[in-house]
């Protein structure tokens, strides 16, 4: 909560401070403060905060929050002394949104979270003030800080909360927990840190409807799968899908929505794949509970747009360059692939992909799946990294051309020596790999 004097802030944390400047903002980024900030100090395995409180200080801020042990020079901030500065954080994002009661939609889901809570926050605002997270700012640590730097006045505040170990979500609904909970998919991913697969993904994921707080639940009809995570929701069930007409929205491949079965409303979408259209679904299916006509919806939908590096579709020199570099998995790199747009005449498909990591035990046989899938779609393929051979032996069990490289200079030079006019480039791989780095390179 933004413009809060440091007295307030005090008392929250358990303190007794008399100063009443103004805290404008709160960062755990340095880099990231500005004038009237509250700098978190967190002291980690990588990054020692306390390093960089003189950089918080010339940054603007006026405040930070130390653990009480600390004997350092405090470069003229305002010191608050706790026992954690992480469970400070977490206690005064929880302390700001009990006080100031916003309606919250939270969004989980292994694939196509940012895009959906986009997706529902655009939407929204055509009836209602929306606050959001910041772009994929949904961990234990980047959750409360986006809590923290809200307006304070919105109706509706759309949380998107990240999942990468079992009790994740958990320990975000400590912070808030949602009053609509929404479960966009269950995949494979961050599996390394799931031994028992999907059941294991899905009942972590569901914990997401778990909070008293939570009355509506809306999820992919797919997690009908799972009913020991159905079982476990006291909220009202919604779901949707665009495969099975027994959800309580369906949308078909001509955008008509059948809503509890009744032909009720027709769409034209500005995206038209079929993974995309899946958050697109989710989020009309938020508006409806927030009761937004359909002629309320669809006044909005011209407004949608995707998040960066999430099949941003871009053409230069004839040629068609698809980034979805922000992340992978299996399910995601199947979706991009199948949603590949036909090349223009003479023109050539080709994907070039990084490996997709924390698949543990199953890494080996996800990339060979994902390159096997690859040999329908796909004419020419480019890898990067030894993570990726799995991707690149497969595919070349069907003799189409397939190459390896390990430097993003050797990629970019072969990838400028293939590419013509006419031609369809994705470019995806997990954030780790940051594959984006390959567009740098083309334009040089």
């Amino acid at each position: 909560m933004r413009n809060l004097p440091i007295s307030k802030i005090a008392t929250i944390l358990g303190l007794s401070f008399d100063c009443q400047l103004q805290v404008t903002n709160y960062q755990i980024d340095s880099t990231r403060i500005c004038p009237g900030g509250l700098f978190f100090a967190l002291k980690g395995k990588r990054v020692d905060g306390y390093k960089y409180l003189f950089d918080a200080q010339l940054a603007g801020a006026v405040a930070a929050v130390v653990d009480k042990g600390y004997e350092g020079a405090d470069f003229g901030l305002v010191l608050l002394r706790v026992e954690d500065v992480v469970a400070a954080l977490r206690e005064l994002a929880r302390a700001m949104v009990e006080e100031y009661k916003p309606l919250i939609i939270g969004i989980t889901g292994s694939l196509g979270k940012t895009t959906t809570k986009e997706f529902v926050a655009t939407l929204l605002e055509g009836k209602y003030k929306v606050g959001k997270t910041y772009l994929s700012e949904n961990s234990k640590l980047t959750y409360p800080i986006t809590l923290l730097n809200r307006d304070g006045d919105e109706d509706v505040l759309v949380v998107e909360m990240g999942m990468s170990e079992p009790g994740d979500i958990g320990r975000l609904l400590e912070v808030a927990a949602p009053d609509i909970a929404v479960l966009t998919k269950v995949a494979m991913v961050h599996s390394a840190n799931f031994h028992g697969g999907l059941a294991e993904i899905a009942k972590n994921k569901g914990e997401i409807f778990s909070h008293p707080k939570t009355k509506k639940c809306v999820f992919d009809h797919a997690l009908y799968e799972y009913p020991e995570v159905l079982a476990a929701l006291h909220g009202e069930k919604v779901s949707f899908s665009l495969e099975d007409r027994g959800a309580d929205l369906f949308l078909s491949s001509e955008f008509f929505v059948d809503e509890k079965g009744v032909r009720a409303y027709q769409f034209d979408p500005p995206f038209k794949q079929k993974h995309i259209l899946h958050n697109f679904l989710a989020a009309v299916t938020v508006a409806r509970l927030m009761k937004m006509g359909w002629d309320e919806i669809n006044g909005q939908v011209p407004k949608l747009k995707l998040p960066q590096m999430r099949f941003e579709v871009h053409e230069r020199d004839g040629v068609t360059f698809i980034n979805d570099a922000y992340n992978a998995n299996p399910d995601s790199m199947k979706a991009a692939l199948s949603n590949m747009p036909e090349p223009k005449e003479g023109g050539k498909r080709i994907a070039v992909l990084g490996m997709m990591v924390e698949m543990g035990e199953a890494s080996e046989t996800v990339h060979q799946d994902v390159g096997r899938f690859a040999q329908t779609y796909v004419d020419h393929l480019l890898v990067m990294g030894k993570g990726a051979a799995g991707i690149y032996e497969a595919f070349q069990e069907v003799k189409k051309p397939a190459e390896q490289y390990f430097t993003f200079e050797e990629l970019s030079a072969r990838l400028k020596e293939i590419m013509g006019v006419g031609d369809v480039i994705l470019v995806k791989g997990s954030r780790a790999v940051q594959m984006e780095k390959l567009f740098n390179l083309l334009t040089e």
